[in-house]
């Protein structure tokens, strides 16, 4: 692909994803994606020849992202509880769009989890990739419940964002937060 091409490709990925994120997967089409960047249906199934598959880039758009994010904070925070705290404020980071929109990877996850398995758990491999990484940090804070905590950290996150969606309400996400901190900074 020359790189006018991959350039363009990228751009629909971008523009995909937010509309996925916005709308939702099923409630977006193809149409919503080439107005949103400006090119032809045609163009748009030149990179893609499904919405499948439009997916699949965008989900690995957005593993491409959080991994990114996971090694920036590896390589610039070296305390373990900090890494953590890190993880929360990603939360008051995106308050506006959880607000409006949901989690991102947590609304995508249920959309596909009611009847589109194969999509979700390829979906699922972004929680994955958090889990697997919080594991490694709290391995360092204490090795036997690492597994268990790494799991609670994540729906304590995702619960957060839910509330603060469903109730419409800054608060709850700024709370349950800190409650979070809280908790990370009790941990032995």
């Amino acid at each position: 692909m020359t790189r006018k091409g991959q350039i363009s490709r990228d751009r629909i990925v971008e523009a995909a994803n937010r509309l996925v994120y916005t709308k939702g997967y099923n409630q977006t089409s193809f149409a919503d994606v080439s107005t949103e960047v400006g090119i032809t249906k045609g163009n748009l199934h030149y990179h893609f020849k499904s919405k499948d598959e439009l997916l699949e880039a965008i989900i690995n758009y957005r593993l491409a992202i959080i991994s990114d994010h996971l090694d920036h904070w590896n390589e610039k925070i070296s305390e373990p509880k900090e890494k953590l705290k890190r993880f929360v404020k990603m939360l008051l980071n995106e308050e506006r769009d959880i607000m409006r929109y949901g989690c991102p990877m947590g609304s995508l996850n249920v959309e596909l989890g009611k009847f589109q398995q194969p999509l979700q758990a390829r979906a699922k491999e972004m929680f994955d990739l958090y889990q697997g990484w919080l594991e490694k940090i709290f391995k360092q804070i204490d090795k036997k419940y690492s597994k268990s905590r790494s799991n609670h950290l994540l729906a304590m996150a995702q619960g957060a964002a839910l509330m603060s969606y469903v109730y419409s309400d800054k608060k709850i996400l700024k709370d349950e937060s800190n409650s979070i901190e809280e908790w990370i900074d009790s941990l032995n």
